[in-house]
């Protein structure tokens, strides 16, 4: 697997040339889920599940807890369980231009000691929130698996 950081004149060509492969999180602790207020685009403001890029050579599962790691400073679940794929297309990206992504979705449980202990990446991110219910402008995409987990 190759964890090397794209060029950014580099990766914009790939942004704006092909799907980037993502993972997505659907993070549990109880009743509620996790959400992570986005720092750019897409959805640049809004609540948003957190996850990322699979790099080259990586698999799902692992591209999941590395993105746990990364994003929230959770080094393990309690499990893992992949709910399903889903295309995103969206208008404004990070570049400013469009940007379409396949990403694979994960229900990821974790203790409450973890929970409590959450690390937010802010390079990426403004805020984290625990919801019990899903916020009524939730995106179509996210608002799905959070009802494939269970959440209403």
């Amino acid at each position: 697997m190759r964890k090397k950081i794209i060029p950014a004149k580099l990766y914009r060509k790939f942004v704006e040339n092909m799907p980037l492969c993502c993972v997505d999180l659907v993070v549990e602790n109880k009743d509620r889920f996790l959400l992570v207020k986005r720092k750019s685009n897409p959805e640049k403001g809004k609540w948003w599940p957190p996850g990322g890029r699979v790099f080259f050579g990586e698999k799902l599962v692992s591209a999941s807890k590395r993105k746990l790691k990364e994003e929230l400073g959770i080094k393990k679940a309690k499990s893992i369980r992949f709910l399903g794929v889903e295309e995103a297309l969206f208008e404004k990206g990070y570049f400013g231009g469009p940007i379409y992504s396949i990403n694979s979705v994960f229900l990821v449980k974790i203790g409450n000691s973890q929970a409590d202990r959450i690390k937010l990446d802010f390079k990426n991110h403004l805020d984290y929130k625990w919801f019990r219910k899903i916020p009524r402008d939730t995106h179509p995409y996210p608002k799905r698996f959070l009802k494939l987990a269970g959440f209403k």
